[in-house]
């Protein structure tokens, strides 16, 4: 079982924090923004607006962890024949709350549009069976979530013996913006290994794009080009940091167009 107050749960390759209170903590104690890449249990179909798992860099979990922040778990996607029994259970007991609210929720909005509200809606079945192994769409995904503490889990032996090269290259780095008072979350989707940001998401846009790399790397200059470049058409600041032991260095790229 998880023995640290707040535990990550690994699945296959990824990190993911499905507790709020959790994710809320490691927001505002350790500025740990992460992302959130679950759906809406009311809205699933949608993809403006997202909710839990809060899904994490690898590097930010290497760090928490060494701190003794959190405990990292492995999921087992099926629940085990010793647990199942009681799974199966905790499922149709689930379903049927979720029904009851659900069902009961329509009935009462469908009350606005009558003259005469009646005192069971007739086409509605609160008390009827359950199918747990058939849930309607909508419910689905509470399922999953709410099915979580009933897998088995096993703590995960972390150790910077596993990271690889470029992933100990970036724990440095990000260590190093931690204590520079910035937040950081993955950089990917712009051609870097980070965003940088002056301070919470929700009020400030990123600054710079970093790339970490060995300080004796040799970068070819298409790459420094294209990176700058691509920096530059989202309005922030290319930056490149190397990394010699636990020494860091920065050098910013600007792009300047040709005359």
């Amino acid at each position: 079982g998880i023995n640290a107050e707040y535990g990550v749960i690994y699945n296959n390759g990824a990190y993911f924090v499905w507790d709020a209170t959790t994710a809320l903590y490691l927001r505002e104690k350790f500025g740990i923004v992460g992302v959130l890449s679950g759906t809406l249990p009311r809205k699933p179909r949608q993809n403006k607006v997202h909710g839990l798992p809060l899904q994490l860099m690898k590097e930010e979990v290497v760090l928490l962890h060494i701190g003794g922040v959190i405990e990292v778990v492995e999921q087992v996607d099926l629940p085990s024949v010793k647990s199942e029994a009681r799974y199966l259970e905790y499922l149709s007991s689930s379903y049927k709350d979720q029904n009851v609210f659900l069902q009961d929720s329509i009935y009462k909005k469908s009350q606005k549009f009558v003259d005469t509200p009646v005192d069971e809606p007739a086409h509605l079945n609160l008390k009827g069976e359950v199918d747990i192994n058939n849930p309607p769409y909508h419910l689905q995904k509470i399922f999953f979530r709410q099915s979580d503490q009933f897998w088995e889990r096993k703590v995960r032996d972390f150790d910077l013996v596993q990271l690889t090269d470029a992933e100990k290259l970036r724990v440095v780095v990000l260590r190093d913006l931690r204590c520079r008072g910035y937040l950081v979350t993955s950089g990917s989707k712009f051609g870097g290994d980070f965003l940088v940001y002056p301070g919470d998401p929700l009020v400030y846009h990123a600054y710079f794009v970093v790339r970490v790399a060995a300080r004796d790397h040799e970068m070819r200059a298409t790459d420094i080009l294209a990176f700058s470049r691509v920096a530059s058409s989202v309005k922030k600041v290319a930056v490149i940091a190397t990394v010699q032991g636990t020494d860091v260095s920065y050098v910013s790229l600007q792009w300047s167009g040709l005359t």
